[in-house]
């Protein structure tokens, strides 16, 4: 087993050699080892994805991965300085790749009658402080956690128990019944950690815990084709570019981080971001994009194709699709 441990100006990073360890509630079996690093994230022009659930939400399942993929993407990251959502020097769970995003699922009820009907597999662990990656490796077939949506590949980040009592006098018959909540964090914690949480902490009296997990998902992707004016492009330059997007970027700084060149100084500027280029025309795919805002409608009253791309989400509510549209529309 090799433990290193430093720091550095930009992140801290650690290699864990894996236990390779499994657990089925009544049993251990034998599991796979992984080498994992502890990195910060990669920088993003995105933010992480928010589905809202309206009509056009799209059931984020279908972007599942297996559990040999998940097992492949799983690490632990930690922030450099705290932000709103992290707090530095703590670890989290986090995806290798950019291609694929973790996701929070939140409080899974999963009934403890019969067993939880899981198994674990620690990817990482073996340090002193408990810190590890340690994921679920399978669920049984009509079990408890497989009625509860839960798949192979998981993460459990932290175990909920809910109790209930009494307070107040008798004497005055001023009892009112309360429930209150123990809460054990699991986030990046190691096998053995992990297991406690499941079977000790809960106690003898709890007939179900709800379980807060994490879940690797594919980031479902926009291709799209921009236009460029011809007057433009110099000659024997293709004046279409096929780029690919993540659902969930603003148009915008998406068409700018990947070179597209928004320059259309005949057009006015977007009362926004100040922008003469902001104006685009969409020839495709208006329905992958966030609906319209009643100020941006009442401006493109005239102009029912175009849009405001500092406005404009692409992959609204995670959809994936092509997109075309025009851009520098005056020089057309």
């Amino acid at each position: 087993m090799k433990v290193i441990t430093g720091f550095s100006a930009f992140f801290f990073a650690t290699e864990l050699a894996s236990l390779g360890q499994a657990f089925t509630i009544s049993q251990r079996t034998g599991g796979f080892s992984s080498l994992v690093r502890f990195s910060a994230p990669s920088e993003s022009d995105f933010e992480i994805p928010r589905a809202v659930k309206d009509k056009q939400a799209v059931d984020p399942n279908i972007y599942n991965i297996p559990l040999e993929k998940a097992a492949e993407l799983w690490t632990a990251s930690v922030q450099e300085s705290n932000n709103l959502d992290r707090i530095a020097g703590v670890p989290y769970m986090d995806s290798k790749s950019k291609d694929y995003y973790v996701d929070d699922i939140l409080s899974v009820e999963v009934s403890r009658n019969g067993g939880l009907g899981l198994e674990l597999l620690e990817l990482a662990g073996g340090r002193d402080d408990g810190i590890g990656v340690t994921i679920i490796s399978g669920v049984t077939k009509g079990g408890n956690a497989e009625r509860a949506g839960i798949i192979p590949g998981d993460s459990i980040s932290a175990v909920t128990v809910y109790e209930t009592g009494t307070s107040g006098s008798a004497s005055s018959s001023g009892l009112v019944e309360e429930s209150k909540s123990r809460v054990c964090d699991t986030e990046c914690r190691d096998f053995d950690n992990t297991i406690d949480a499941l079977a000790n902490f809960p106690g003898d009296d709890a007939s179900a815990v709800y379980l807060d997990l994490k879940r690797i998902r594919r980031w479902p992707k926009i291709q799209v084709q921009v236009e460029y004016p011809p007057s433009q492009c110099a000659e024997g330059v293709d004046n279409v570019k096929k780029l690919e997007f993540f659902a969930g970027e603003n148009l915008k700084r998406a068409l700018q981080n990947r070179g597209i060149v928004l320059s259309d100084p005949g057009n006015p500027k977007c009362d926004y971001c100040g922008s003469s280029a902001c104006y685009v025309s969409i020839i495709k795919g208006k329905a992958i994009l966030n609906p319209i805002g009643i100020t941006e409608e009442k401006l493109m009253k005239q102009n029912t194709n175009c849009r405001l791309s500092c406005k404009t989400t692409v992959g609204y509510n995670m959809v994936e699709g092509d997109l075309k549209l025009k851009v520098n529309l005056s020089q057309w």
